[in-house]
């Protein structure tokens, strides 16, 4: 998938699991920025390992360090997206983030549930591709869904598909979702309170 679908899927996961598991707490602008904030890094994260990925046009050094990463983590698609992948950066950000922001710039909890549901998207994402991800590297190859024999109905990255049809359902579905939790959005969305 490309990253403004990663990203899109990756704030759409991010959404739903704030309003299920705080299904009483309004949506300020504060917890939106720390949703959309959470759910971005957690949604491109994964492609730190390729050289062309966003992430690295965000990052100081981005160009140099964007090199050196796809041989660290093994190439693309491989650690960053698999299981073990999901567990050792979301703990590396965890830490970073609860030593940098002690101050309580925002919701650390609530930045990383959306970090982690973004990763998880964009894992789920990969796997319904043509390439597939090694969701238990190092121990075997690349897997995909759906499986054998139905493979060849995996979606193409960056193609008429992706972008036709995933992109803007995933749209609509995000802006369902919204529509679904009224009384949450209200602070940020006014029309929501009509």
């Amino acid at each position: 998938m490309t990253t403004k679908s990663h990203q899109l899927l990756g704030l759409g996961a991010a959404t739903a699991g704030f309003f299920a598991l705080y299904p009483n707490e309004p949506l300020t602008w504060g917890l939106a920025g720390t949703i959309l904030t959470g759910s971005f890094v957690g949604s491109i994260l994964p492609d730190i390992d390729q050289p062309s990925s966003n992430f690295w046009d965000s990052v100081p050094l981005g160009k140099l360090l964007g090199r050196l990463a796809p041989h660290a983590l093994g190439g693309h698609r491989n650690l960053s997206h698999s299981i073990l992948g999901y567990f050792l950066f979301s703990w590396i950000v965890a830490w970073v983030v609860t030593v940098a922001f002690r101050d309580g710039l925002f919701d650390v909890g609530i930045f990383m549930l959306s970090f982690k549901l973004g990763f998880a998207a964009h894992l789920a994402a990969d796997a319904v591709t043509v390439q597939g991800i090694p969701l238990f590297w190092p121990l075997g190859g690349n897997m995909g869904f759906p499986p054998r024999p139905f493979e060849g109905i995996r979606i193409v990255t960056g193609k008429w598909f992706e972008n036709f049809v995933v992109f803007p359902v995933a749209l609509f579905g995000y802006a369902f979702l919204l529509s679904l939790h009224p009384a949450q959005v209200c602070p940020i969305i006014a029309i929501a309170c009509q």
